[in-house]
């Protein structure tokens, strides 16, 4: 877009992501998760995946300045580290890329079976 004045640039992202949400949201998280992890093929998967398959993603708190920050970690255990690096990069260009004044859509998409 530096060579090309007046283009944009678009990224489809990934909903397998850390978030920072609300601290609604990060509660029912947790509430959810205690819920669910109770029931018996949650147990099961639990035992026989040596605890991989089912991760609780309420993540603590983290304080900061302007008072507490709460995240969801969305990220999928399945589609492994070289997946969100990708996705982390396109993040980071995105940003980048709108930091040098270029517009930029960074959309996410639907979350899919994988």
């Amino acid at each position: 877009s530096e060579k090309r004045k007046g283009t944009s640039l678009v990224y489809l992202c990934t909903p397998t992501d850390l978030h920072l949400v609300p601290k609604e949201a990060h509660d029912a998280a947790e509430r959810e998760y205690k819920d669910y992890s109770k029931r018996l093929y949650c147990i099961v998967m639990n035992l026989l995946s040596r605890g991989k398959c089912l991760r609780k993603n309420a993540r603590k708190p983290v304080p900061g300045e302007g008072g507490d920050y709460y995240m969801i970690n969305g990220v999928s255990v399945a589609q492994g580290p070289n997946y969100i690096l990708a996705k982390r990069l396109q993040h980071w260009r995105a940003i980048v890329a709108r930091s040098k004044g270029c517009h930029v859509s960074s959309k996410i998409a639907p979350a899919t079976s994988t």
